[in-house]
C-alpha cells in the first residue's frame, strides 16, 4: 500500500449532516469526499448506525466502505467482511429487561429496525418516525421469529425508569455508552468505532499516521483516541472536544472540506 494513500473515517450524525431534524448534507462535504477520492485516497463511513439505516443519498456521495453498528459490521471490497452475530435468545431476553425496566429501545440489525411495541413512552418516537420515513424493514415485535440486533439505541426516563438494573443485566456482554440527554448507545463488547477502524487498517496494510476521523459526539470518543489524526466538527460534546487534536468549523459552515483542506488531503 502506499505510504501517501490516507483513509478517511466519517461519524454521520452531526458530522457529515446536520444533528436536527433537517439532516442536512452539504455540497462542500460530498465535493471534499469526491476530491480525496479522486486524490487516491480511500473514505469510510464509521457510524453507530447500521447499514439498512444509512440513507441512499449518503451512500451515493461515494464511500469506499462501511463500519457500522460502532464496530460490529464491515463493509469494504464489495462484500461483508465482519458481522458480529448474536444470538437470538440473548436478544429477546434483553428487549424483554428493556421493557421490564421501563427503556425506549431500538434495536439495530444490519437488515432491519425492530422495536417493542408493547413497551410504554416515547422516548424513541422521533427516531423510529424517522426510520419510518426511510421506507426500510421495520419489526415491532420481540416475539417475532426475526427479531435480532446488532446493538441497541435506548432511551430512559430519570425518574421512572430502572437504568442501573438494565445497565447491570446487560454488563457481562455489552458496553452502555452514555450519549447526550436520556440516551444509552448499547453495544457488545469488543466493539467500537475504534476496533472498526483498526480492522480496516489491518486489511489494507494503512498506517495509523494516515488516518483521519472525524466526529462529534461521546460514542466517537474511542475513535478520536484511537486515531492521532482526530477532528471534532464545530458544535461537538464537551468531551469530545477534549480530546480530539484538532477542531473544525460546524456541519453547515463547511467543517467537513475545510478540515480535509486543513490536512493536505484535498
Amino acid at each position: 500500500m502506499s505510504q501517501d494513500k490516507k483513509i478517511l473515517f466519517f461519524d454521520i450524525d452531526g458530522t457529515l449532516i446536520t444533528n436536527d431534524n433537517r439532516k442536512l448534507f452539504p455540497e462542500s462535504a460530498r465535493r471534499a469526499i469526491k476530491m480525496a477520492r479522486e486524490n487516491g485516497h480511500m473514505t469510510f463511513i464509521n457510524s453507530g448506525r447500521v447499514l439498512v439505516n444509512i440513507e441512499d443519498n449518503i451512500r451515493d456521495a461515494g464511500f469506499d466502505g462501511y463500519v457500522c453498528g460502532c464496530g460490529t459490521y464491515i463493509y469494504a471490497d464489495g462484500r461483508v467482511l465482519l458481522h458480529n452475530e448474536l444470538k437470538q435468545e440473548r436478544c429477546v431476553e434483553i428487549a424483554k429487561k428493556a421493557r421490564e425496566c421501563g427503556m425506549m429501545a431500538i434495536f439495530e440489525h444490519t437488515g432491519h429496525t425492530a422495536y417493542d411495541k408493547e413497551a410504554k413512552g416515547e422516548g424513541n418516537k422521533e427516531i423510529l418516525d424517522y426510520f419510518r420515513s426511510m421506507n426500510r424493514k421495520l419489526i415491532d415485535d420481540i416475539e417475532s421469529p426475526e427479531f435480532i440486533f446488532d446493538k441497541i439505541a435506548a432511551w430512559y426516563n430519570p425518574n421512572t425508569s430502572d437504568v442501573e438494573i438494565f445497565k447491570e443485566f446487560v454488563k457481562k456482554d455489552f458496553n452502555c455508552i452514555q450519549r447526550e440527554g436520556n440516551f444509552l448507545e448499547v453495544v457488545p463488547k469488543g466493539f467500537s468505532k475504534a476496533t472498526g477502524i483498526k480492522f480496516i487498517l489491518d486489511y489494507y496494510d494503512i498506517p495509523l499516521s494516515n488516518a483521519y476521523v472525524f466526529g462529534d459526539s461521546n460514542n466517537d470518543i474511542e475513535m478520536l483516541q484511537y486515531v492521532p489524526n482526530s477532528i471534532a466538527m464545530g458544535v461537538s460534546s464537551p468531551e469530545v472536544l477534549a480530546i480530539a487534536s484538532y477542531q473544525t468549523d460546524t456541519v453547515l459552515n463547511d467543517g467537513i472540506y475545510k478540515a480535509m483542506e486543513h490536512f493536505g488531503v484535498i
